[in-house]
């Protein structure tokens, strides 16, 4: 028997049968990819709070309106931040009606009692304490901040609970994967015996068990390759899909991020792993 066959034996010999079990694989690692491609985009909870929270640094009344932009642009270009946005006191007035409505009569002689503001909000890897205190550093020394509010008082315990958060997201990507790897070893248990009488019979014709076991070895690593890319593929067309569903943008993030240069490396050694295993 020549080594291409032998590399596909089992397909050869029971193709029904690894159909379904190729069918099956397929789905548990399209469930697998697509919770690692989500946790990686969302970074867990990470991409939801950080989009929910913000810090506020409150200008001192009187400055003018190009210096409040300007703030803003030196603050978006600190690397915890992914945006900040200046609002003026007409656009902080509008607000504080929207929100108390009937006190109109507070603006005497068409003075606007409340100052301007920047906006801030964190990149999802940089919500953390580290992130925080380096945005209040780069705010403090600046004159026409009069004062900056962070949510010191109840960050810490957010914090602390994102991170138990995130730990417990894992341990379900982790179990997903436990999960995946004992039917793997089940099915290949399954494969084993059954192919003990063809292996048999090929032996006994001169055909060595060692190069059957790694022609085996080397047609199920390409096979396994197959569909984890093939996963993989159907997982980002679905994640391309659902973005512009504004729940999947806030707690997911945008599929177009995962061309990010920082997703490839974990991206190619989630797809080796999964060809080795498979």
């Amino acid at each position: 028997m020549s080594s291409p066959s032998l590399w596909w034996i089992d397909w050869s010999l029971h193709g029904r049968s690894m159909g379904k079990e190729a069918a099956g694989r397929f789905l548990l690692c399209f469930l697998a990819v697509s919770y690692f491609l989500a946790m990686l985009l969302s970074g867990g909870a990470d991409r939801f709070l950080s989009g929910q929270y913000t810090i506020t640094a409150i200008l001192r009344i009187g400055v003018p309106d190009d210096e409040g932009t300007g703030i803003a642009g030196k603050v978006a270009e600190l690397p915890p931040v992914r945006e900040a946005r200046y609002r003026t006191p007409e656009d902080a007035w509008k607000e504080f009606l929207e929100a108390y409505p009937g006190l109109e009569s507070l603006r005497g002689a068409r003075k606007n009692p409340l100052p301007g503001y920047v906006e801030i909000w964190l990149r999802p890897e940089r919500m953390s304490e580290e992130g925080i205190a380096d945005v209040r550093s780069a705010l403090e020394p600046v004159s026409q901040v009069e004062k900056i509010l962070s949510g010191q008082d109840v960050m810490p315990s957010l914090l602390r609970m994102k991170r138990w958060a995130n730990a417990l997201l894992w341990s379900g990507f982790a179990l997903v994967c436990a999960v995946f790897l004992v039917i793997l070893a089940m099915q290949e248990k399954t494969r084993a015996a059954r192919l003990v009488p063809d292996v048999s019979f090929l032996v006994d014709r001169g055909v060595p068990g060692d190069r059957i076991a790694a022609r085996r070895t080397a047609g199920a690593f390409v096979a396994g390759g197959i569909v984890a890319l093939f996963a993989t593929l159907v997982s980002c067309a679905a994640l391309f899909l659902v973005s512009d569903l504004s729940f999947v943008r806030e707690v997911v993030g945008q599929a177009q991020d995962l061309l990010d240069a920082r997703f490839i490396l974990p991206v190619c050694l989630f797809l080796l792993s999964a060809t080795i295993f498979q």
